[in-house]
This record gives structure tokens, C-alpha cells and sequence, in this order.
């Protein structure tokens, strides 16, 4: 039913915590893929010695998690290919929750869950099924974009018609296949159920570095996506790229090494938001003395938000 893509680099401190999570799954159909991206710790070690008869791994140069993620997506058999990162974990009525909803809905595309940063939920029942089917995906990922790296279950023969993961992205590659895959048709939904644990206690963990706006989804969405844009006769994910692209933007916007490159990208917007609009008239001089200080970055990222929800939603 469930085939698991786990891509490993250096996660020997949480890897166990991981798979122990799908192992002791209450719905047991399934197979683990790991893929080993050129880990340099003793993990793998590890892993082959207590798990070798249980997963199966893969080994590659180090190519990134976008290109270790596609790795075991061509290796999976299973209908629905279910992505969990090293350092997350799953409630053990993970895959269960998901099959209740496989269960009883017809074409089916995407399935996410809610989480959490706290570990406590591990320990208790999830409660009975509460979910829902997303009737307009785009607008209401205005707010939220629901899906997350170890939350999320796509069909299979979504990555069998379109490109997986893309290497070039290093931050937003996991948004970019969710906005394509919900895209692509069929139906999506999400279960409010927390039933994963998304740990933050890696401080070395990609989120947490800076990345050229060349390796970022909203440097480069409007360019990646501009057949897509063109093609689409759904107003919502058209204007969705251009609100997602005034709410990423910014603090590369106001970054004299990156500010051109913004720029190009906020042109190419197709729909254009007067009050949004406002966060990027700024000299970038002043600009970039502002978004110095955490405080007021935090500022200008709440009026945002406010505007997206209470006056565009």
C-alpha cells in the first residue's frame, strides 16, 4: 500500500527514533526506503546491523534530499509513496488514519496530516478520523499551505507523469512538488489528526541556513512556473504564485546581493496587491538596516500575513 522514502544524511542521532515509528506502524503494509546521500557518521553502520532485513537501502553520493528523495521514488512499488524525514517521526496510527481515508474516497492525489513540535500526542490515542477534502487547494493555502516533508502521502503515478524533486531547490523543493501535484488533478485532502512529531532539534537542519535566491522556490517560481501560469485556467493557483511570491520575498528583496534577482521575480508576478505591494517600496539602504533586526522583520512578516488573511483571503 505505502511505500516509505526516508532520505539519510547524517541523522545517526534520531534515525532510530524514525524508523522505530514506522516499524511499529498499526497498519503494516508498507516498505522502507532509505537513501543514504553520502552520510559521513555512523548511521549507516547502525542501520545496516539492526534494520538490514527490514528496509531497504540505498546509496548514493552525496546529491542533496531533493535527489534522494527522487532516488527512492523510483524504487518504490506501492500505490501511495509516503515521505518521512530522519529526524521526524510518526504516530504509530500514522498509516492507519491514511488508509481509513483511502478507505472511502475516489482519486485521490495528495493526503497530509497535521503535526506538531511537541512530543506528547506520541504517547496517546489519535482520537477518531477527522478530515477533509480541500474544495479550492489554492485559496486556502493563502494561509496555510497544509503539507509538510514527513506529513505527506502522494499517489504514485503522479511522479510517474511529472518530474519529482527538484535538485536545483534548496529551500521550498517539497512546496513545489505539493503546489504541482494538487495541480496535476485529482483530489486532495488533509487529516486533522496530529499524527507526526516535526522535530527542530537539529540546528544544523537546512532551514535553519541562508540560501541564494537562485536555489529558493520564490526566486524562481514565477520562471519555473510560467508554462503552468500561462496554461491555467484556475484564477486561484495563478494568484496564489504571485501572493506566495510577496510573502517569501522580501528579505532577499532587501539583500544587495540578491535584491536584482528579486526584483525580476516580483515583476513577473501576474497579479499585483497594492497593500502587499507597500513591504517593497523601500530605498534598499533602509531596507536593509530594517531587516537587520529580527524585531522588525518579525513586523513587516505579520502585516503581511494580516493583509494575505483578513483583506485577500
Amino acid at each position: 500500500m505505502f511505500s516509505v522514502v526516508i532520505p539519510y544524511y547524517n541523522k545517526s542521532k534520531y534515525i532510530k527514533r524514525c524508523l522505530d515509528s514506522v516499524l511499529n506502524q498499526t497498519f503494516q503494509d508498507f516498505e522502507i526506503i532509505l537513501v543514504n546521500d553520502g552520510s559521513t557518521d555512523a548511521g549507516l553502520q547502525f542501520i545496516s546491523t539492526i534494520y538490514s532485513n527490514k528496509i531497504i537501502v540505498i546509496n548514493q553520493d552525496n546529491k542533496g534530499v531533493s535527489a534522494a528523495r527522487n532516488a527512492g521514488i523510483k524504487l518504490a512499488k506501492y500505490p501511495f509513496v509516503a515521505f518521512l524525514d530522519a529526524d521526524d517521526c510518526w504516530h504509530n496510527q500514522f498509516l492507519e488514519k491514511v488508509k481509513e481515508v483511502i478507505n472511502v474516497e475516489n482519486n485521490i492525489k495528495i493526503i497530509g496530516t497535521h503535526y506538531s513540535r511537541n512530543k506528547e500526542f506520541l504517547a496517546t490515542d489519535s482520537g477518531v478520523l477527522d478530515y477533509f477534502k480541500f474544495k479550492d487547494y489554492f485559496k486556502s493555502a493563502l494561509t496555510n499551505t497544509y503539507y509538510s516533508s514527513s506529513s505527506t502521502i502522494i499517489a504514485a503515478d503522479f511522479f510517474t507523469k511529472n518530474n519529482g524533486f527538484n535538485p536545483c531547490l534548496k529551500k521550498g523543493e517539497d512546496i513545489d512538488v505539493w503546489i504541482r501535484a494538487v495541480h496535476s488533478g485529482g483530489n486532495a485532502y488533509y487529516i486533522k489528526n496530529t499524527l507526526v512529531y516535526y522535530s527542530d532539534e537539529d540546528v544544523n537542519q537546512v532551514t535553519n541556513t541562508k540560501v541564494l535566491i537562485q536555489n529558493t522556490l520564490v526566486g524562481t517560481i514565477n520562471e519555473l512556473y510560467k508554462n503552468l501560469l500561462k496554461s491555467s485556467d484556475n484564477k486561484s493557483f495563478n494568484r496564489f504564485v504571485s501572493i506566495y511570491v510577496f510573502f517569501n520575498l522580501y528579505l532577499y528583496y532587501y539583500d544587495s546581493e540578491s535584491q536584482l534577482q528579486a526584483k525580476a521575480t516580483l515583476k513577473k508576478n501576474e497579479y499585483r496587491f497594492f497593500l502587499l505591494n507597500l513591504v517593497y517600496v523601500l530605498p534598499i539602504y533602509f531596507g536593509t538596516k530594517l531587516m537587520n533586526s529580527n524585531r522588525v522583520s518579525r513586523w513587516f512578516r505579520l502585516y503581511i500575513k494580516f493583509v494575505i488573511r483578513y483583506i485577500l483571503s
